[in-house]
């Protein structure tokens, strides 16, 4: 193959894989979309609630010895947003059986988590009206988020794409 041709086509392959892998980034102006050299910013999506509770799907996971606390995510909810967000919904349940069940997102690039909105006992999903990305920490009490980045969501700072895996990597 020619060397001219064969290095024009790496470079096509590797401007295409650096465009896709920030696809969740964008410019300030978007005529600077395919400058690979203009400052780019991290974009979140638009976020839909669930309108539904979990699904019979709940797939329990270790967290730590020191809680009472039971943690369990509705395995059917898991999903990859195009900003390379993990959101799902969490059950927590207390050792007398209070549940608390939330719809969260985990970005594995910052090592950071999001509280969408929470389920209370009526069924009705409210959104949190003072939602923000928060750090996770492993050193506190109940440290599920952190759990989750480690044993199943993120490999490094990369979210894995693949539900079956996560799923089968979270331990019981």
């Amino acid at each position: 193959m020619n060397h001219s041709i064969l290095t024009k086509a790496l470079f096509c392959g590797l401007l295409a894989l650096s465009l896709s892998a920030h696809a969740q980034y964008k410019t300030l102006d978007p005529a600077d979309e395919n400058d690979l050299d203009a400052p780019r910013f991290w974009n979140e999506v638009e976020v839909k609630i669930p309108t539904a509770p979990p699904s019979k799907e709940l797939k329990p996971f270790f967290v730590s010895i020191n809680t009472p606390l039971t943690f369990s995510i509705d395995a059917e909810s898991i999903t990859l947003g195009a900003d390379d967000v993990l959101r799902y919904i969490i059950v927590i349940t207390s050792p007398t059986g209070a549940r608390q069940t939330s719809y969260e997102g985990i970005r594995c690039e910052k090592y950071e988590w999001r509280l969408y909105a929470t389920l209370p006992s009526d069924g009705q999903w409210r959104k949190n009206p003072g939602s923000k990305w928060q750090m996770i920490t492993s050193n506190s009490y109940n440290r599920y988020h952190a759990a989750l980045v480690k044993d199943a969501f993120c490999e490094n700072a990369i979210p894995r794409r693949n539900m079956k895996e996560i799923i089968q990597l979270l331990k019981p």
